[in-house]
């Protein structure tokens, strides 16, 4: 039963999590086409900063929250728990928020990698005054996914990235408001979302400071931490570091670049999203570790595809997307796409450390990532610009899926089939093969897209088990149709 209610939760929070990234895909378009390159460029370093502070502030407790939250209600905390979880993350980033804007407004802000904030005080102040609200919607959706109130859920995220989407996009073309429409757009749709789920939520959260299960989220997070903060400088240090050296026009290829790229990312997003729920549930199942195995077979045949599907079609997406000013993006494009697939994987990997609680190794592996990466940037990219951050992505991603895999496998060992990895490594090789014959011009483009093509297809076929088919068959034939015909009596 685990596996079917995977598939469906899988097609649930896929379709609304493809749906929310999609409308921030979606709007890039006209981004790109309203705005400058260097407004662009500048607008993607604000929210990759805001993003920065989110991370400094958050802790690490959407991880310790989905690990310890169901204990909390076995235990009759759950109420205080969150409510916990909500203010101590939004005390901290409260403070972080006021320091910044202090910072800025006494002119200890205007360095190289980072927009001027005397010229673009508005734009600044918005996104960081955005980040408390940010910090607790991902509290309060995450309860909804715990509680399994998906109707909610629903909710919270449709008005989150529908409003912030269509009013962001509204402010910035009909009323010219530029980058500052952008972010205001991007503000009072969390700041909707907060209020709605707050509302739903009323009765299942006690707003409050209780030191015990602040300990012991403290405890299971903290050690999470470091490892947090340097993934994310591994996925995003490259932009500011392009910014600084190249310029704001070149961060703007490189972050449509990366935006695109992320699509495939949508896959591995809705399937943790629906995944993790149950992962922990199944901690101690005698049917956990076929649940683990099986579950891993179909993220990577999904991974696989994805990457081949979105490459298949990646002039049609860069025509629509972005205007020719940006074509280049289509030469960095492989790289990145095998980057995240290879970030995703890892995120997957982590589980045995997760359920041994020895998240100390996470913060390791991020930390040889980390590592890897900045020795590739600082030695390529004044060479190879935007190749070098594609090469450290590749490199760097890979060294921690391996060092998460076997450290992970002494602490809890699942016994996974190793024949999908080794069809994972195959693919993106295959990929990155394709991309540089392609970027050569050694092959006709009819040849490359029909190897993307036929690899995208073989690959995920090979990967899946016979076992494992009749959940893929479940999962598109029926599930699809269960969920808009169930939709409104779902909770």
């Amino acid at each position: 039963m685990s596996i079917k209610t995977l598939s469906r939760d899988l097609v649930f929070y896929g379709f609304l999590d493809l749906l929310q990234r999609s409308v921030s895909i979606i709007i890039v378009p006209i981004y790109t086409r309203v705005l400058t390159q260097q407004e662009y460029g500048n607008l993607d370093i604000m929210l990759i900063t805001a993003s920065v502070l989110c991370i400094l502030v958050d802790l690490q407790f959407i991880a310790g929250y989905s690990r310890l939250y169901y204990e909390h209600c076995n235990e009759g905390t759950g109420k205080r728990f969150t409510g916990t979880a909500i203010v101590s993350r939004l005390v901290g980033s409260l403070a972080l928020s006021t320091c910044f804007l202090v910072l800025g407004f006494l002119g200890a802000l205007e360095v190289s990698f980072l927009p001027s904030f005397k010229y673009n005080t508005v734009a600044w102040s918005l996104a960081v005054i955005h980040i408390p609200l940010s910090l607790t919607y991902e509290v309060l959706l995450l309860q909804t996914r715990m509680l399994r109130w998906k109707k909610l859920f629903a909710l919270g995220t449709l008005s989150n990235c529908v409003l912030a989407g269509t009013l962001g996009a509204f402010l910035a073309v009909i009323l010219e408001w530029g980058i500052i429409g952008v972010v205001l757009g991007l503000f009072i749709g969390s700041l909707t979302s907060v209020l709605l789920l707050g509302w739903g939520l009323r009765k299942e959260v006690q707003l409050c400071f209780d030191f015990k299960p602040f300990k012991k989220l403290a405890r299971y997070s903290l050690p999470l931490l470091p490892g947090w903060w340097l993934a994310f400088a591994s996925a995003y240090f490259g932009r500011f570091f392009i910014f600084s050296e190249l310029g704001a026009n070149e961060n703007a290829i490189l972050a449509v670049c990366m935006k695109v790229a992320s699509v495939i990312g949508l896959f591995a997003v809705a399937f943790e999203t629906a995944w993790r729920p149950l992962a922990m549930s199944h901690i101690g199942n005698a049917a956990g570790n076929v649940f683990y195995v099986r579950s891993m077979n179909l993220f990577i045949a999904g991974s696989v595809f994805s990457m081949f599907c979105v490459s298949v079609f990646l002039d049609p997406i860069l025509y629509i997307f972005v205007p020719s000013t940006y074509n280049a993006v289509q030469y960095y494009f492989p790289l990145f796409v095998v980057g995240i697939a290879l970030s995703g994987i890892a995120n997957n990997l982590q589980l045995g450390h997760q359920i041994a609680k020895t998240t100390y190794w996470i913060s390791i592996a991020a930390f040889i990532s980390f590592a890897i990466n900045l020795v590739i940037l600082i030695a390529l990219t004044d060479i190879y610009r935007i190749f070098a951050v594609g090469v450290a992505w590749v490199v760097s991603y890979a060294a921690k899926d391996i060092f998460v895999y076997y450290t992970a496998q002494k602490e809890y060992h699942i016994p996974y089939d190793k024949k999908s990895f080794i069809f994972l490594l195959l693919g993106c090789g295959l990929l990155l093969v394709l991309g540089f014959v392609s970027y050569r011009q050694l092959i006709p483009s009819w040849l490359f897209i029909s190897c993307l093509a036929l690899s995208g297809i073989t690959l995920p076929w090979l990967i899946i088990k016979d076992t494992e088919w009749p959940i893929i068959k479940e999962l598109f034939r029926q599930r699809g149709l269960y969920m808009f015909r169930k939709f409104s009596n779902i909770r």
